[in-house]
């Protein structure tokens, strides 16, 4: 009986205990993530984002190429002194890159794992791992 409640107890500690990491410049720096999208996605419509030294950031928003200086506080990334190029796109693509940017300078909650990074706004965004110039 005993081992029985050990044995389920050490398993909700486990279960309990998922990594998602603590999230700071120093995991992040020199990644590579792209928005897990669906198939029928056009691959310029991708967004990507890289974190650089000095925690500088940049990507792509889909239509835009962006950069800016990142920042984690309490949990959040913060991207301040936001710039981009402009080119003009589709309605659809202009509003999907609208609330990326707006998440990324108001702050918005992060979790980092090994395979996943995930920006929670007016909705989750996952993002999984590409090799890019730094692998």
């Amino acid at each position: 009986m005993k081992k029985t409640f050990l044995f389920c107890l050490m398993s909700l500690l486990l279960v309990g205990c998922k990594n998602t990491g603590t999230v700071n410049a120093h995991s992040l720096k020199y990644s590579s993530w792209q928005l897990e999208t669906p198939a029928s996605e056009k691959a310029q419509d991708v967004i990507t984002i890289e974190f650089l030294a000095a925690f500088r950031i940049n990507g792509h928003t889909g239509c835009n190429r962006f950069f800016g200086q990142g920042e984690i506080r309490e949990g959040q990334l913060f991207v301040s002194n936001i710039g981009m190029t402009r080119k003009l796109c589709e309605p659809k693509v202009n509003a999907r890159e609208q609330a990326f940017l707006n998440m990324l300078q108001i702050g918005a909650p992060i979790e980092f794992g090994a395979n996943e990074l995930v920006l929670h706004g007016d909705a989750a965004w996952h993002f999984g791992p590409v090799k890019r110039r730094f692998d």
